[in-house]
């Protein structure tokens, strides 16, 4: 315990703690008629007061010592007195016994709040659980027929169209001739630009259409290699600057009869 935090004695003729006011008393230093028990029992009370909410223990610490300066002041002051004194001495005696009854009540009221700290310190707050208790069913009054009709009376008021762009064989066929008249000769899926399978396959139909009309020619070094498409010499021109463009064929004409001349060396890649 700090020494701000202790209880001192301060009256007129004694400053210090309690222990050095009882050995004061004992060695007749001080005279117990300069000590004032009222005074000592009110300071006392004050200073409960104070300290009691936050900290109990040290504000209960001095009581026993406080108890022991007033009953050993009791005690000095049995050898009674000369006659003249007697009025004074019943004073003192009266005094000490209202303090020692205060300091009573007190210590009851101390014992009684110590008890009730325990007693709330092994309480332990339970939460009670709920009855698990087996739901009674309801009765399903509806039937599949309702549930039906129900979901037949909900349409679907507006939706989204999109238009996705397919991939046909015509199509791709005129991307590759258009591509062929401009490059004159490259790689099937560098003409089409074709990054997914969708379009790479659509693609090598469309080639093996063109290859058997005999409108392009197409040529694989290696299995799994890449296919180099060129123009027919007589379809579709190979870009160069001398030769005089022979006029295409129309580019949806794919009701024509098979022609077996055109080359075809494709194998099993792209």
């Amino acid at each position: 315990m700090q020494e701000s935090e202790q209880f001192l004695v301060d009256q007129a003729r004694f400053q210090g703690s309690l222990t050095e006011l009882a050995h004061a008393l004992r060695t007749q230093t001080l005279a117990p008629a300069d000590v004032d028990l009222y005074l000592l029992v009110r300071a006392y009370l004050d200073y409960f007061g104070r300290h009691a909410a936050a900290d109990l223990e040290l504000a209960t610490e001095a009581l026993p010592r406080v108890a022991q300066v007033i009953e050993l002041k009791t005690r000095l002051l049995l050898p009674k007195p000369p006659r003249e004194d007697h009025g004074d001495e019943v004073d003192d005696v009266s005094a000490a016994l209202e303090a020692v009854a205060l300091l009573e009540e007190l210590e009851e009221a101390i014992l009684f709040l110590r008890r009730r700290r325990e007693e709330r310190r092994i309480v332990v707050p339970a939460v009670a659980r709920p009855p698990d208790y087996p739901r009674r069913e309801r009765p399903l009054r509806v039937t599949p027929r309702d549930l039906a009709r129900l979901a037949g009376r909900y349409r679907v008021g507006g939706y989204f169209e999109l238009a996705l762009e397919r991939l046909t064989l015509a199509g791709v066929a005129r991307r590759v001739l258009s591509a062929l008249r401009r490059a004159g000769r490259a790689p099937l899926f560098d003409l089409l630009d074709a990054r997914d399978w969708p379009t790479r396959t659509v693609g090598l139909a469309a080639l093996l259409e063109l290859l058997r009309e005999g409108r392009v020619t197409a040529e694989q070094a290696e299995p799994y290699g890449p296919i180099v498409v060129a123009g027919a010499t007589r379809g579709v021109p190979t870009g160069g600057a001398d030769d005089d463009p022979a006029p295409a064929e129309p580019e949806d004409d794919w009701a024509g009869p098979a022609r077996s001349e055109a080359p075809a060396r494709v194998g099993a890649g792209g």
